[in-house]
């Protein structure tokens, strides 16, 4: 077994886990997507990974494409073993020839689908997505406040921590792997922008769990009114009201659903910020009624 790894992330998520294997002194190459443009003025946005090679001299690459000539400047740093945690890019098989770890996990789905519990897995990859065996897996409560952004950052935590406790025992071959039950499997959808439209006829809770799980992309959105609204936080209220209708009570606004009425905590008009109900309704309430 390779006694140097070759690290592949892009987002906030991966960084504890860089840090670790960075402190463990086991990193040969870090692998990162290339920067691409975005904000309001349009510039040029490094990955977090990229920033912390830079600041810690760790060499990298940030290829446009996972073609042969990217293949060719890999093999400069091999023999080592790939770890990946949220490149977010499909790797082509021909690239996955040695023991690979990674470690991320579908946090969107583990929202939208209600659970109070996930985990972060270590696998050896095989040519199929999130199919190889597992080598360790650690859970973590989902609480009920949790969103994308939150857990996220618990998840990162957790699977930075499984890395430290874990990899010198895998590269030295104290570790064995074990065949997933693929019958237990959940499948997890790619996340597109319409998913994010409110179906107010849905139940209260699959609605908060669909809030919680988009935040910040592609968020939540509706129509109110003629106001075009982005749903960032709410509460499941005891009032019961007719999908959609709108209460607003005690400074507070409600709106109705198939089952109870959600309480809006945070939302946006669009073009506008994030702002607390209660601001929103100084500004607006004149147009809900």
């Amino acid at each position: 077994m390779n006694k140097k790894v070759i690290f592949w992330g892009t987002p906030e998520f991966s960084l504890p886990s860089l840090k670790v294997l960075h402190k463990l002194n086991l990193i040969n190459l870090v692998i990162t997507q290339a920067d691409k443009k975005g904000g309001r003025n349009n510039k040029l946005l490094t990955s977090p990974i990229k920033d912390y090679s830079l600041k810690n001299d760790l060499p990298f690459l940030q290829p446009l494409k996972l073609d042969s000539t990217f293949i060719q400047e890999v093999k400069n740093y091999l023999p080592a073993t790939f770890i990946i945690v949220a490149y977010g890019q499909i790797i082509p098989q021909e690239i996955l020839k040695l023991p690979i770890l990674r470690g991320p996990t579908p946090i969107q789905t583990a929202l939208l689908k209600g659970f109070n519990r996930t985990a972060v897995s270590l696998m050896q990859i095989d040519e199929k997505m999130d199919h190889g065996p597992i080598i360790e897996q650690r859970e973590a409560i989902i609480d009920e406040e949790d969103n994308y952004i939150s857990l996220s950052k618990k998840l990162s935590i957790v699977g930075a921590k499984l890395l430290e406790d874990n990899i010198k025992d895998y590269l030295n071959n104290k570790l064995k792997s074990q065949e997933q039950d693929h019958s237990q499997a959940t499948f997890c959808k790619l996340i597109k922008k319409e998913d994010g439209q409110i179906d107010w006829s849905n139940t209260a809770q699959n609605i908060n769990n669909q809030i919680r799980a988009l935040y910040p992309w592609p968020s939540t959105f509706t129509t109110i009114k003629d106001l075009d609204l982005k749903i960032i936080k709410v509460k499941i209220s005891n009032k019961e009201l007719k999908e959609k209708e709108i209460l607003i009570e005690d400074n507070k606004l409600y709106i109705g659903t198939n089952t109870q009425a959600l309480e809006i905590l945070e939302l946006q008009v669009t073009g506008k910020k994030i702002t607390v109900a209660q601001e929103f309704l100084r500004g607006y309430s004149n147009k809900l009624i």
